[in-house]
């Protein structure tokens, strides 16, 4: 007969109140994400409908307030123009990571490889880097115009419906991976069936194969319509260049203001939540309405195809990698050792003085870059330790707040940092709070809570999966040797898990360094941050230093991940003295 661990830890107690040492490291989990998480997004929630409840000035709660977004011309522009960026990117971007993942698994796409590695380099690069990539190409003063001649190209792009393309090219990987796990496995079945009756090639495809994958499909359009909804850096880089307000930039500029509004702050951000929420619900009833399970006994594997490669599949791949990499990193290579843009492609025009400029010492770029190094490295431990203990008990024991936890890393995937923010000032500015001493608002400590904050849902993700693969019966057999919860996590979990461990660590910390509307929204006013150093020098026009502060950041960031990486898996290897 065996033993589950999760039978022996909820075996008969001595005392009815006593509590197991999962349930007291559950409760450490629920205090650490109520801190982090949900008090904020409570914060923002309650100021929305009681203006001044955080700031010491509490008004009368009512609507009026969160009736003014339909009043305010401003606001109202701002709606609309997220709903429209976020829904025409969703369908677009939809579309087009749908017929990748397709023709990926087709078996006629060589350039297979790349596209993989170029989506999770898409999702992981922070969307106003990509920005003002494409501004540094597209505006009227930039390469496409000034050194090809396309003249075309400003009005192309700056447009409501060119700029929803552009968010498209940056969010497609959101629905690539989703409809690249729903083809893993193939039904080949009723295929066949519909072809001994009749149907085409074509309808078998839209009449069987897409209905089986709409699941995926329209989880990668909810990514898709979150991501675009949330996003600061897109109206952040296009402040200097062209007048887009957003919900996220709103926000923004109501606690820049004179006099600050925090109130306007709340609403916006209430609205955001609201409007993400009210997308996945649609999702989840959408789905709802019918069964998806499709596989039976004869389901196989997606097997690598034999076909010769096609020439539509990779001319398919190489003007997807070109227009969402190629050209919006390209552009950011090309103006780091340009001189001046407006003087166009020759040597004479070649230059290294960007990069001397931002490696000066004692210059504000290194100061920059140290502080945000420093404080994603403290937000990626805290992160990886609250992720592993929470996935610890969602997969290996029966604490009672289970479901509050996953749904609470759940839900935080889906809040934006400008949201996360707003939340973190009312919460760590409160009068209540700064009395007690325990105001954190003005402070670094406040970018690495909140750094945590956005970095722990992801991690607890890439946890799940590695510890599901942990047998129960190893943790039920130490704990009947007598070894404790501390002993049974150190001596089985860790190892057994490390390379995951390692790996959500790794990019708990890449997030944080370059994470614009935290670091914008929070950070005190003299702490020189990354971020917004970088977003600074692009505003003022300083676009040599602003991308080479972006080259020189990222590919100091990558080397330390890839060392760390490295490192980690020579220690593990010799810890568990497995062959090399």
């Amino acid at each position: 007969m065996t033993l589950s661990f999760r039978s022996f830890a909820r075996s008969p107690r001595p005392a009815r109140f006593r509590l197991l040492p999962e349930d007291v490291l559950g409760l450490v989990v629920v205090a650490a994400l109520g801190l982090l998480v949900l008090a904020p997004m409570a914060a923002v929630v309650a100021q929305a409908f009681v203006p001044g409840a955080f700031t010491g000035q509490a008004e009368r709660a009512g609507l009026s307030l969160l009736l003014e977004i339909f009043e305010r011309p401003l606001w109202r522009r701002s709606l609309w123009n997220s709903l429209f960026l976020a829904s025409i990117a969703a369908v677009a971007g939809c579309a087009m990571g749908t017929a990748l993942a397709v023709l990926r698994h087709s078996g006629r796409m060589s350039l297979g490889p790349a596209m993989d590695v170029a989506a999770w380099a898409i999702i992981i690069l922070p969307s106003f880097i990509l920005a003002q990539g494409w501004i540094l190409f597209a505006s009227r003063g930039g390469i496409a115009n000034q050194w090809l001649g396309l003249s075309f190209v400003p009005d192309l792009i700056f447009n409501p419906w060119g700029l929803a393309a552009v968010m498209a090219l940056k969010s497609w990987p959101f629905a690539y991976i989703a409809v690249s796990a729903g083809l893993q496995w193939r039904m080949d079945d009723y295929g066949h069936a519909a072809r001994l009756c009749g149907a085409s090639g074509a309808r078998v495809f839209w009449s069987v194969r897409v209905p089986m994958l709409l699941p995926a499909v329209l989880s990668g359009a909810v990514l898709i319509f979150i991501d675009v909804l949330g996003d600061f850096g897109l109206p952040a880089a296009l402040a200097t260049t062209y007048r887009f307000p957003t919900l996220t930039y709103a926000i923004y500029v109501a606690i820049n203001q004179s006099p600050i509004r925090f109130d306007l702050a709340g609403v916006l951000a209430l609205y955001v939540t609201g409007i993400m929420l009210l997308a996945v619900l649609l999702y989840f009833w959408v789905l709802r309405r019918r069964r998806y399970d499709f596989l039976g006994a004869r389901a196989q594997l997606q097997a690598a195809s034999s076909l010769r490669p096609g020439l539509v599949a990779n001319g398919a791949a190489m003007l997807a990698l070109t227009f969402a990499l190629i050209i919006p990193i390209g552009a950011s290579v090309l103006v780091s050792f340009t001189d001046r843009i407006s003087a166009g492609i020759g040597f004479s025009n070649l230059t290294l003085r960007h990069y001397g400029f931002v490696l000066e010492t004692g210059g504000a770029f290194l100061s920059a870059l140290s502080t945000s190094l420093w404080i994603a490295a403290r937000a990626a431990v805290g992160a990886g330790l609250i992720a592993a203990a929470a996935a610890y008990v969602l997969t290996f024991s029966e604490f009672r707040l289970n479901r509050l936890i996953d749904l609470t890393c759940t839900l935080s995937l889906a809040v934006p940092g400008v949201v996360l923010g707003i939340g973190y000032i009312f919460v760590w500015n409160a009068p209540a709070v700064d009395r007690a001493g325990l105001s954190l608002y003005g402070t670094e400590d406040i970018l690495v809570l909140a750094g945590i904050a956005g970095a722990v849902p992801i991690a607890v993700r890439v946890l799940l999966g590695a510890m599901a693969q942990v047998p129960p019966s190893m943790l039920a057999a130490a704990a009947l040797q007598g070894a404790g919860l501390a002993r049974r996590i150190a001596t089985i979990v860790v190892p057994l898990t490390a390379a995951a461990l390692v790996s959500a660590t790794l990019t708990a910390f890449g997030s944080a360094v370059f994470d614009l509307a935290i670091n914008s929204i929070l950070r005190p006013p003299r702490l020189q941050v990354l971020p917004v150093y970088v977003n600074r020098a692009f505003e003022q026009g300083e676009f040599g230093a602003a991308t080479a502060a972006t080259l020189l950041a990222g590919g100091l960031t990558v080397a330390i991940i890839a060392t760390i990486s490295i490192i980690a898996k020579a220690a593990l290897r010799r810890l568990l003295r497995a062959p090399s």
